[in-house]
């Protein structure tokens, strides 16, 4: 599947962007769990500035550079929707659960 001694530069640099790509949408993910979505700007361009700077260290090709800095652009913007669902999905969960142990919390919710 992988050709990991191929002396093609595309397929080399795209193990590279796979991984910064998985990385990038992790940290979405954790970014869309915790902050609004105003976060989504300086998260961008900071990875889009990385893939930018590494690009240019390793010499790669102006596309390759473009692809990568879209496809880690991407990448935390689909993490960080992945990270609001959770968040939406996983909120009412675990403050029905909280909520059922604690009085004070369950006058707020509007149980009593």
């Amino acid at each position: 599947m992988w050709n990991f001694g191929a002396p093609n530069l595309w397929v080399q640099g795209s193990e590279m962007t796979l991984e910064l790509a998985l990385i990038n949408v992790l940290a979405g993910i954790a970014l869309g769990l915790r902050y609004k979505v105003v976060i989504l700007v300086p998260a961008v361009a900071l990875a889009m500035t990385f893939a930018m700077i590494v690009g240019i260290a390793r010499a790669d090709h102006v596309g390759s550079i473009v692809l990568t800095m879209a496809i880690l652009g991407s990448g935390v913007q689909l993490g960080y929707l992945t990270g609001i669902a959770i968040y939406a999905v996983a909120g009412p969960i675990c403050a029905s659960l909280i909520g059922g142990r604690n009085p004070a919390l369950n006058s707020e919710i509007g149980r009593t």
